[in-house]
Parts: C-alpha cells; sequence; structure tokens
C-alpha cells in the first residue's frame, strides 16, 4: 500500500514540474512576441502623405529622370518623367526645430496663410542706392485670404535698400499676386513651365522673382558671374541678385535672401557668406502654384542644416549667352529636383511637405541654376502670368519661348 501511494505522489510530482515548465516556455515566448513587435515598430519609416517609404531606401515616384537630358528652349526635360521626391526623413529629437503651429498644420493649405510670415503689413521706408534712385520709397504688402485664394496686394518694393542699376528706376507698383490656397499638384507629374523671363513668382514682401533670363535671352546670373560677355543689352545685377526693369518694377533674378539680413549699416555690405548657415532658411516667397519658397538653407534627411544645391549644369562648352537653352538637368548632381524643388520637412510643418529653395550652388559647386522654381509641382494661378496678372516680362522675347507673354508650356 506505502509503495502504491509512493508511485502515486512521484507521478502527481512529474506532472506538476511539467507544468511549470510550460508556463515558464509561454512567458517566454510572450516575451519574444513583444521584443518582436517593439522592434517592428522601431523600424517603421515614417511615411510621407499617400507614399509609402521603406527606411533608407528614397522613394522616387515612378521611373527617374533621364541623366543629362538636355533643358532645351521650349522643349520639357524628359516628357513624362517624374521628379524624384528625395529621401525618408528621420524623425527629429528636438521639438524646437520647429515653429509655433507646425505639428498642427494642415499639409493641403499653403504656408501663406500664415500672416507671420509677411513682412512690410506696416509701411517700411527704404532706398534706392542707384544714383537718381528715391530714397523714399515704400514697402508694403496686405493679405486677403478667401475660401480657395489667397490674394496679396503690394508696392512691389523690397524691405532693405538696392539698386536698380541699369533699369533705373523703381517705382511703386500695384501688385496683385494671387495663389491657391490648396494646391493642387499636377497630374502624372505634367510639371508646367515657369516663364523663363518675367515674374515666375513673388517674395513675402511682394516683389517679383523673375526666371533665370535677362531681356536679351541670357542666363542674367551667369553674365553677372562673368561667364560670357553681353552684347545685345547693357545687363546688371545689384545688391541682392535684384534690379529694375521695364516699368520701374524691381524684381529678383538670384539669391533675395537679404530679404531676412539686415545690417546696421546699408544693404550694399550685404554678402551671401553672410546668411546664418546654422539654421533652416526662413521663406522667402512663394511659387504661384501656391509652394513656399525658402532662402538656400534646409535640412537633410538627419535634420542637419545644409546649403541646399540645385541639379542643372552647364552644357559642355555653354556659358548662359543662350539662356536656359545652355543647361541641362543631372539627377542627384544636387539636392533638389528639376523644378528646384524637393519634399521634407519644414520649420512651418512636421509633415513632409513639397517647397522650393533658392539655390547660389549646384551639386559640383558652379553656380545653381535656375536659382528660384523652373516648372511648377502644382496648378499655377495663371492670373500672375500674362497680361491678366501683375507681372512684366522683360524686354522682347521670341514667342516660343515660354517667357511671361502668355505662352505656355508644359514641364515634365
Amino acid at each position: 500500500m506505502i509503495r502504491v501511494v509512493f508511485i502515486f505522489g512521484l507521478l502527481l510530482m512529474s506532472m506538476s514540474c511539467s507544468t511549470v515548465s510550460d508556463e515558464s516556455h509561454n512567458h517566454d515566448d510572450h516575451e519574444h512576441l513583444v521584443k518582436a513587435t517593439s522592434v517592428s515598430v522601431a523600424t517603421a519609416s515614417p511615411a510621407a502623405t499617400g507614399t509609402s517609404v521603406v527606411t533608407g531606401t528614397p522613394v522616387a515616384t515612378g521611373t527617374p529622370v533621364v541623366t543629362g537630358t538636355p533643358v532645351a528652349t521650349g522643349t520639357p526635360v524628359a516628357t513624362g518623367t517624374p521628379v524624384t521626391t528625395g529621401t525618408p526623413v528621420a524623425t527629429p529629437q528636438d521639438s524646437s526645430l520647429f515653429l509655433a503651429g507646425a505639428e498642427g498644420r494642415t499639409s493641403e493649405e499653403t504656408l501663406a496663410v500664415r500672416l507671420d510670415i509677411w513682412l512690410c503689413q506696416d509701411d517700411l521706408y527704404v532706398s534706392d542706392l542707384t544714383p537718381r534712385g528715391s530714397t523714399n520709397l515704400r514697402c508694403n504688402v496686405s493679405v486677403n485670404i478667401l475660401e480657395d485664394t489667397i490674394i496679396i496686394s503690394a508696392t512691389g518694393i523690397p524691405n532693405h535698400d538696392f539698386e536698380s542699376t541699369n533699369g533705373c528706376c523703381a517705382i511703386e507698383q500695384q501688385e496683385l499676386w494671387y495663389l491657391p490656397r490648396f494646391p493642387s499638384d499636377a497630374i502624372d507629374q505634367d510639371y508646367e513651365y515657369a516663364p523663363v523671363r518675367g515674374a515666375t513668382a513673388f517674395t513675402v514682401t511682394g516683389v517679383a522673382i523673375y526666371g533665370p533670363e535677362d531681356g536679351p535671352g541670357g542666363d542674367a546670373v551667369a553674365h553677372e558671374l562673368g561667364l560670357y560677355e553681353e552684347d545685345r543689352q547693357p545687363i546688371d545685377l545689384g545688391v541682392c541678385g535684384g534690379h529694375s526693369g521695364p516699368g520701374g518694377q524691381y524684381h529678383y533674378h538670384y539669391d533675395a535672401n537679404c530679404i531676412h539680413w539686415h545690417a546696421e549699416t546699408s544693404s550694399t555690405n550685404y554678402m551671401f557668406q553672410d546668411v546664418d548657415s546654422s539654421v533652416h532658411s526662413a521663406i522667402l516667397g512663394f511659387a504661384f502654384d501656391g509652394y513656399a519658397i525658402y532662402g538656400s538653407y534646409g535640412w537633410d534627411m538627419n535634420f542637419e542644416v545644409k546649403e541646399m544645391r540645385s541639379s542643372y549644369q552647364l552644357i559642355d562648352g555653354a556659358t548662359g549667352y543662350d539662356g536656359i537653352s545652355d543647361y541641362i538637368y543631372v539627377v542627384g548632381l544636387g539636392d533638389l529636383d528639376q523644378c528646384n524643388g524637393h519634399i521634407t520637412p519644414t520649420p512651418h510643418s512636421v509633415e513632409p511637405v513639397y517647397h522650393y529653395h533658392s539655390t547660389m550652388h549646384n551639386g559640383a559647386d558652379a553656380h545653381g541654376f535656375p536659382y528660384f522654381p523652373l516648372c511648377y509641382h502644382a496648378i499655377p494661378d495663371s492670373r500672375n502670368i500674362g497680361d491678366m496678372g501683375g507681372t512684366r516680362g522683360e524686354g522682347a522675347a521670341p514667342t516660343d519661348r515660354p517667357t511671361n507673354s502668355g505662352n505656355r508650356r508644359r514641364r515634365p
């Protein structure tokens, strides 16, 4: 009898140990699942709007642009070829990188609705430093936000002293600029040319931003840098890349970073090297499609500040004398796509958003053609172009070029 009880007891102990062992194994499996889930969440990539992002892999919309495709006058870069949208962006560790309202921003709405972006809402008086220029010109901007449109009224005078140069002299304008409140991206990447002459955009002070070509058809900036001799018409750019043209309209061809830079003395002391390269640039203006144009410094994928560089370069043997047709777009040469923009977060938007940059250099350390937007990522408001808007072209131009005379071209 005692032997039977002893054997029965051994059986009970064996079952108990088996149960403990199974519970321990189940606990290990649960812990393993928790760890695996945590790893999966930690490595999940932030997703750009409408785009699945794989960590460490560039996100390209469709097929990349063919390297070295020439930018011929009136000819798209590579018809139907989408813009590369750049690399996925890491999550910032420091929320102070963003401005107030960045986290709650509706990405579909243009940043132009932020009234704190616009300068000269109170009158500011500046001087045209060109001989015979006025010393009492008024910079003034007013913003009218409607349901679908934002209307900017401006005197067209910058917030800094400037030089009209050969186009002397600048006079106050009655500019009316129109922006879509909700930018609508081009369908199937069928991007439209910005005018290569005349206004393509405008600044937060209401001043026109022109395309790269001057009146005779050359690249105004390449001429300013001494890359060719202009034998058709005298051209000269003043401080900060601007001058005045027909009708006394002051405008920029490049740079414009001095909008957010002021010295205690005259603005003629300004040099691009004076711009703070340690912080993300502020917004300089807006393209006609409603997307913002930032200054030359932006964030890389790790939120490190760097100078944003264009992806265009001169064709071998070209100098810029023939304007836009002297350049080719080279995929990956710089940081920006063929419209001179990209998709990343900005200080105004935690969510990645398309925006442009003012470019002073390309990825090969040459000059930064096209300097401002060369095409529109979204559909531009046509009221800004031609006789319907407040813009004027600079000199006569052939009708087969996408100037601001109303000739419209599509750009991929």
